[in-house]
């Protein structure tokens, strides 16, 4: 197992961690935790690519590693009445549409490209849930926050299928 894989594997085994600080309302330790999984996204990409670690389990576990991390969170933020429920259907439907769209393309033997848009889309929703566990801030800025998030995902999904077309 590479250091990449490593990192991968870590921030699967981290997110129940995650999930159940936030769901005790301990969010000191979620925070840590989360901020781990947050950095951990960073580097297994970039070791990945600078010492040729890419492979075909990283390509699978990386996007499934951060889609169990946000939904894990975002859904125990919904049942706690942190974040509403459309921006939160718009977040994860988001990425269960681009999960198997991304099957789709693989099964016509093409890639899903990606793009700098999407990787912002995964920056802003690892700030915002980072806001929400230190700050503590308002319900209003919190709706604000996330209603951008989802407003951005949103377009972001529709973008990889213009990008990559059917």
């Amino acid at each position: 197992m590479s250091i990449a894989d490593f990192f991968t594997f870590s921030r699967i085994l981290v997110t129940p961690f995650v999930i159940y600080f936030i769901f005790i309302h301990n969010f000191v330790i979620a925070s840590i935790l989360f901020i781990y999984c947050s950095i951990s996204d960073l580097l297994d990409g970039y070791l990945a690519r600078k010492y040729d670690l890419v492979n075909e389990r990283g390509n699978f576990l990386d996007p499934l590693a951060d889609k169990i991390l946000m939904t894990g969170v975002l859904t125990v933020f919904l049942y706690q009445g942190v974040i509403a429920v459309w921006a939160y259907s718009i977040i994860i439907g988001r990425d269960v549409l681009i999960t198997f769209y991304r099957q789709y393309l693989r099964n016509k033997n093409r890639p899903l490209v990606t793009s700098k848009y999407g990787k912002f889309k995964t920056v802003f929703q690892h700030l915002a849930v980072i806001f929400i566990l230190v700050a503590s801030p308002t319900q209003e800025l919190v709706n604000l926050v996330m209603g951008l998030n989802a407003v951005y995902a949103g377009a972001t999904g529709m973008h990889y299928v213009v990008k990559n077309e059917f």
